[in-house]
């Protein structure tokens, strides 16, 4: 089965309607929730996520309480969202929260890309919880290959620099690249557009991850108008 990876800021639009999409998202066909904690510097996040970050500071949202609710909520794998940068003098106590708590897994947007030269560090510091590598076309394939058996999830790739941002690639391309090097789930992402979803999972993407669509839809129309969404790619990715 293909993945469809839906990706939520915790706590946006508030605290209440974020417990309402969160189911409303599994109900309409997510495999895997994506819960990303509002980080101070957003480096590789578009304008959608970074505002979504911004008004739920603004909330004074309090996050770990949040995020016990939502484990509570889904039985769906919960795979938290934080950048390294944010956590990293406190990252063994940061880990154990999660463990408490019960998240599946932790994908650190940074890791391979600000601290690769430590990233080993960080994987045996995060082992209790595992973490879900993110990876790039800028990034060498020696090192996709090297890493990918150790990402527990599913490979996260994302063909753009940025979430949400519609910059002229190819993901058909992107993906028949990265394909060979790694034998786990392959899971694209990053401004997907909804025509280039088929493509990416007929060229051998395992799953699709969606983010800024969502936050957009919910702006647009609501917590209806995000599982709506999520429905329709549900329909497209089990069309393919």
């Amino acid at each position: 089965m293909r993945l469809l990876v839906a990706y939520l800021t915790i706590g946006y639009p508030v605290p209440k309607l974020f417990l309402e999409l969160l189911k409303g998202v599994e109900s309409a066909g997510a495999d895997v929730i994506e819960l990303g904690i509002p980080p101070r510097f957003a480096k590789y996040d578009g304008p959608l996520i970074r505002r979504s970050y911004e008004h739920v500071k603004r909330l004074d949202v309090d996050y770990w309480a949040l995020l016990k609710e939502a484990r509570s909520a889904t039985k769906l794998p919960i795979v938290v969202l934080a950048y390294l940068e944010e956590f990293e003098k406190v990252f063994r106590d940061f880990v154990r929260r999660l463990v408490d708590i019960g998240v599946d897994s932790l994908l650190l947007p940074d890791l391979l890309i600000d601290y690769v030269d430590s990233y080993e560090k960080y994987l045996e510091m995060a082992k209790d919880v595992g973490i879900t590598l993110f990876t790039s076309p800028s990034m060498p394939d020696k090192l996709i290959e090297r890493v990918s058996p150790l990402s527990k999830l599913f490979l996260y790739y994302g063909i753009r620099p940025a979430t949400g941002i519609p910059i002229p690639v190819d993901p058909v391309a992107l993906v028949k690249r990265v394909r060979p090097l790694t034998k786990n789930k392959l899971v694209v992402g990053f401004g997907l557009s909804l025509n280039e979803v088929a493509d990416v999972l007929k060229a051998g993407a395992d799953g699709i991850a969606v983010g800024s669509a969502i936050i957009q839809a919910v702006d647009n129309g609501g917590v209806e108008a995000g599982e709506k969404l999520v429905k329709e790619l549900r329909g497209v990715i089990d069309g393919v």
